[in-house]
């Protein structure tokens, strides 16, 4: 008994395996993560080191280089990349896919730990997991109101971000233009001279009153008792009353030489939300968190921080919210799906005109679609946008064997007149083995694709998976509730009467033009199988069409250029200007932008630094606004074109890849010793970028000309006087940018730093600095001006030193177009092979996207070949033969010429998701030719029939179940490639590719293959000229000879 008369038999056990499929497949889908794409994080880890006040090379050669020495042989480390700005040190590590980091951070702890002998000032390296940090933050929001900034920062730091930390589903949340207190100790060096006091002196009487400790305890009778020394000072006024004079001299109080206050600390940076001061979060989820969930409690958590903080008069406002893009990105794609399946449904209509052969093959679009959810959620798959664009595409390939099956149920039943048990068992059977083979060479066109590591099958992987158990559980669909329903339910059609045939009229007189084009093609067939002329003719002119179709393919792009609807722009000041400088520009900027049609919310966060100012511009959705992303990046860049700036950068957060590696992106290093050679280079590599096509902004981190007073100590001199460096580097540290004090001040529970440092005032032009008062501490009676012991000079220096895997290098990027990835990276890689010349020892390396699609094109040369592969050994295995396969894969340049023909037509970018689709039309366009050769094989070889007359009498009767099943996969990914949207990009290419081939295969299927068939045929017969001995006939005879390979 095989499995259709099973289920002919105990239609019950085949209604129960569907009830179970679909309510496990619902209660699946309840449990899976939503999200906007899967998890493509690279693993990474960042050493972060503080080194207060040390310049760019101090940090590189103390902290950076030794801990790049050391750390080179953590396991699974791909490469490093390091930051040596001024007064800290970032090591970031990245790993290969799928590294444990709790691990990977221990093994980094215990080579960190080897680094020893570290400069005094040097804090304790902090390690990270930096994965989400240089992705997209999935929620904003800002803190604003009337409340000092100061209490704003405390809330931050110690309410709103732990609160936000604790909900379920987010990683991390930092915010940025927080201010703390700090207890400033300004001294006045003139009365610290006529006192004969240091600096030292006074962090060293601080720190000793400025202090509790435990006393231990003791027992009295049954109670213990516990001893404390309170010393710790709380208020200003208690600090202006510590005494700092040494035993035996004259009481000194703090206030008599220096200027006590409780103030904020100096800023590093500032915040404005649509120019109002104050604080902002970015929230970023963890790996795997249902975003959509994680982003609906933090909403919930708001509200209720706003009705806390309300009443104080502060306001929490959320910015930007990625459950929105994610929300309509899926809803896009659910709309397409419903969209797919009433197409289908209008085929199957069309088609069929009989609502009970309507609805027994429409079942396999639920079961199947909903029974893939299980699988989903056993191999942890989420629901995002390739997922459920997987199953979009799917629609009009789960009706395809159901289809099949029906048809040729129905002709055993009314054509050859069997009853409808006998025509249900015998019509399953007959094209059970050719529908099973067709879905299997389906699923093993992606086993490739499901082997692909990276990003690139990372992104894949969903489709491919989905795709495959979709096709499967359809199949099984086909041959167990497809004749079920068939053997109660299946009815011959009937023309309908009166007003209801007036309304079907044009589908019937669709049967007649339906009629006169399988005429069309019979007679073509009968036509170019007439003669090896004509059958030459037919082969020549498809490969030419194929070879000629090539040209037609645009250069390759790497992943979709489309994202999210923020854009980041580090506004990049020149080197020294001050922070209110870079404040005041950005303010002029923020006006000009709040004017920009589309942008909703602007963030801006000028920083010290002034490679480091930052903006958000949130935009409106452009359905909403009419106005492109790539229109407010132009206009934001062009706001600031009459600005003193040296560079404004707006990228668009992208969909996938990071902030630093973006798909739009030609990303190149030039690595080597010398700064200035390399600055010499990169000139070089820009003047390139702005000479070449597509490039519309231009970006290198090389900043070299960062003003700075270098003080060259006199080394006999000073020590003649009694000083050591160490003396003169602290004294100038405490005068100019102060010194915090050992012990710290408690407000409410938060301690704050207290620092002691120099008047401001002092220091308006470079010679104040040589005015510096240098008090011996081995001998106070010793004071002489720094001049006097040290050479001031000016000079300029690197805002920050950068390492490739330990070399110093610089990064150039060009963000493009109008142009693909490809072609323009191949362009400026030329350029810079034949106009820059490279000293011995320097390089420059391709980044980021320009090495992905490198490896995409490795993986696609290996894929697409395997998979041919493996589909040609599955038919060779079906048919026994290594012959007849070969007729069936010719059907793949057929479908690519289609596809050419309409990515070009459509303009559609040839990216990774293209190509997938150029993958997955190999899998499908092999069904029809399969259906077809199967069907003339059982002719010729149990039916006795001529080979020519088998493929013609083939041809006929598949016509009409593969037009359906071509129309119907073809239909059912029409929305994917007209949508537009949130996206919409990722899917537009992979089903336009599929069209195209399927369209042009399906229409020279019936001719092409048929006819190559008998050229193949023939040369076989020319090869061996052996008669096959029939199998069943030999063993019958008892002879001893073996079957010769057909």
């Amino acid at each position: 008994m095989n499995i259709a008369e099973a289920s002919v038999r105990f239609p019950i056990t085949v209604i129960v395996r569907v009830l179970l499929v679909l309510v496990l497949g619902y209660v699946c889908m309840t449990f899976l993560v939503v999200e906007l794409k899967p998890d493509t994080e690279q693993p990474v880890l960042v050493v972060s080191t503080r080194f207060p006040g040390a310049a760019p090379e101090e940090v590189e050669g103390e902290i950076t280089t030794r801990f790049e020495d050391n750390i080179s042989g953590v396991s699974n480390l791909l490469y490093t990349q390091s930051f040596s700005p001024y007064g800290q040190s970032f090591v970031v590590m990245f790993f290969k896919p799928g590294t444990n980091l709790d691990l990977a951070a221990a093994e980094l702890q215990r080579n960190l730990d080897r680094v020893t002998d570290l400069p005094s000032a040097v804090q304790k390296p902090q390690i990270f997991k930096a994965s989400e940090r240089v992705n997209l933050p999935v929620y904003q929001f800002a803190l604003t109101g009337d409340v000092d900034i100061v209490t704003m920062s405390t809330w931050a730091d110690r309410e709103i971000a732990p609160r936000i930390k604790r909900i379920e589903g987010v990683g991390d949340c930092q915010f940025d233009g927080n201010r703390n207190r700090e207890m400033r100790i300004t001294f006045d060096p003139e009365r610290l001279k006529a006192r004969r006091l240091t600096v030292s002196d006074i962090k060293s009487f601080i720190d000793k009153t400025n202090l509790n400790r435990s006393g231990g305890y003791f027992i009295e009778g049954t109670r213990e008792w516990t001893v404390r020394t309170v010393g710790e000072l709380l208020t200003s006024e208690q600090f202006r009353k510590v005494i700092i004079s040494k035993p035996g001299d004259p009481i000194i109080h703090l206030h008599d030489v220096a200027v006590i206050e409780d103030m904020y600390e100096r800023p590093d940076s500032y915040c404005r939300i649509n120019g109002v001061p104050g604080i902002a979060f970015s929230v970023f989820n963890q790996v795997g968190a249902n975003i959509v969930h994680t982003i609906d409690l933090v909403d919930r958590e708001l509200k209720s921080m706003n009705k806390e903080y309300g009443p104080q008069g502060a306001k929490l406002q959320k910015i930007y919210d990625q459950s929105m893009y994610i929300r309509d990105a899926i809803a896009i794609v659910r709309e397409s799906l419903v969209e797919a399946i009433i197409l289908v449904l209008l085929v199957l209509f069309v088609f069929l005109k009989n609502w009970r052969s309507i609805f027994i093959v429409a079942t396999s679009i639920p079961v199947s679609i909903i029974g893939t959810f299980i699988g989903m959620y056993a191999f942890g798959y989420s629901i995002n946008v390739l997922s459920l664009a997987g199953l979009a595409l799917s629609i009009g390939l789960v009706v395809d064997d159901a289809i099949v099956v029906l048809e040729n149920i129905y002709r055993h039943r009314y054509e050859e007149g069997k009853n409808i048990i006998r025509a249900c068992v015998d019509g399953t059977r007959e094209v059970g083995m050719a529908a099973f083979m067709a879905t299997l060479t389906t699923a093993a066109v992606f086993m490739p694709v499901l082997l692909l590591r990276g990003e690139v099958g990372t992104l894949f992987a969903p489709v491919a998976f989905i795709i495959s158990v979709a096709v499967f559980v359809s199949l099984f669909d086909a041959f167990t509730v497809v004749p079920m329903m068939a053997s109660r339910w299946m009815r011959e059609e009937k023309r309908p009467a009166g007003i209801l045939k007036r309304v079907l009229a044009p589908l019937y007189f669709l049967d007649v033009i339906g009629g006169k084009v399988a005429d069309g093609f019979m007679w073509s067939l009968g036509f170019f199988m007439g003669g090896f002329a004509r059958k030459a003719f037919l082969i020549v002119f498809v490969v030419a069409v194929f070879g000629l179709s090539h040209w037609l393919l645009p250069g390759m792009g790497y992943l979709p250029t489309g994202g999210t609807n923020l854009i980041r722009m580090q506004v990049e000041c020149f080197e020294g200007t001050s922070l209110d400088e870079n404040s005041r520009l950005m303010e002029i900027m923020e006006d000009r932008w709040r004017s920009i049609k589309g942008v909703r919310h602007i963030v801006a966060i000028p920083n010290r630094n002034s490679f480091r100012n930052m903006v958000y511009l949130v935009c409106e959705r452009e359905e909403d606004s009419g106005v492109a992303i790539t229109t407010i990046q132009k206009q934001a860049a062009a706001a600031a074109r009459d600005l003193p700036l040296k560079a404004i950068n707006p990228i668009q957060f992208p969909l996938f890849g990071n902030i630093f590696s973006r798909s739009n992106v030609v990303d190149v290093r030039v690595t080597g010793k010398s700064y200035a050679i390399i600055e010499s280079l990169v000139d070089q590599i820009m003047e390139i970028g702005k000479n070449t096509s597509g490039i519309i902004f231009r970006y290198t981190d090389l900043a070299l000309k960062k003003p700075q007073v270098e003080i060259r100590v006199d080394h006999q001199r000073a020590a003649h006087l009694g000083f050591e460096v160490r003396d003169i580097a602290d004294a100038i540290e405490a005068a100019v940018g102060g010194q915090k004090t050992t012990s710290q001040y408690d407000v409410d529970g938060r301690y704050f730093y207290i620092r002691v440092m120099g008047q401001e005032a002092d220091f308006k032009t470079v010679s104040d600095v040589g005015r510096i008062i240098l008090t011996s501490p081995r001998n106070p009676d010793i004071q002489v001006p720094l001049a006097s012991v040290a050479s001031v000079e000016t000079t300029f220096g690197p805002l920050q030193i950068t390492h490739y895997n330990s070399r110093r290098n610089s990064r150039v990027q060009f963000t493009i177009q109008g142009r693909p990835l490809g072609d323009v990276f191949t362009e400026v890689v030329s350029k810079i092979n034949s106009t820059v010349a490279f000293p011995v020892g320097y390089t420059v390396l391709p980044f980021g996207a320009v090495n992905e699609l490198k490896k995409l094109l490795d993986a696609v040369n290996f894929v697409l070949p395997l998979s041919v592969l493996l589909v040609y050994l599955l038919l060779v295995m079906q048919f026994q033969s290594f012959v007849r396969p070969l007729s069936i894969l010719l059907s793949v340049p057929l479908s690519i010429v289609g596809a050419n023909v309409l990515v070009r037509a459509t303009n559609i970018p040839f990216d990774s998701f293209t190509i997938l689709g150029y993958i997955m039309m190999v899998g499908l366009v092999v069904k029809n030719a399969i259906l077809l050769i199967t069907y003339a094989v059982q002719l010729m070889d149990e039916h006795g029939v001529a080979r020519d007359e088998a493929l013609m009498l083939a041809s006929k009767r598949r016509m009409r179940p593969i037009f359906m099943t071509a129309i119907s996969m073809i239909l059912g990914m029409l929305p994917l490639a007209l949508k537009n949207g949130a996206g919409a990009e990722i899917y537009n290419g992979l089903a336009t590719a599929v069209i195209g081939g399927l369209s042009i295969a399906t229409l020279f299927t019936l001719i092409f293959i048929p006819v190559v068939y008998t050229i193949l045929d023939d040369i076989k017969a020319l090869v061996w000229r052996v008669k096959p001995v029939d199998f069943d006939e030999a063993v019958a005879q008892g002879s001893p000879e073996s079957t010769q390979p057909r």
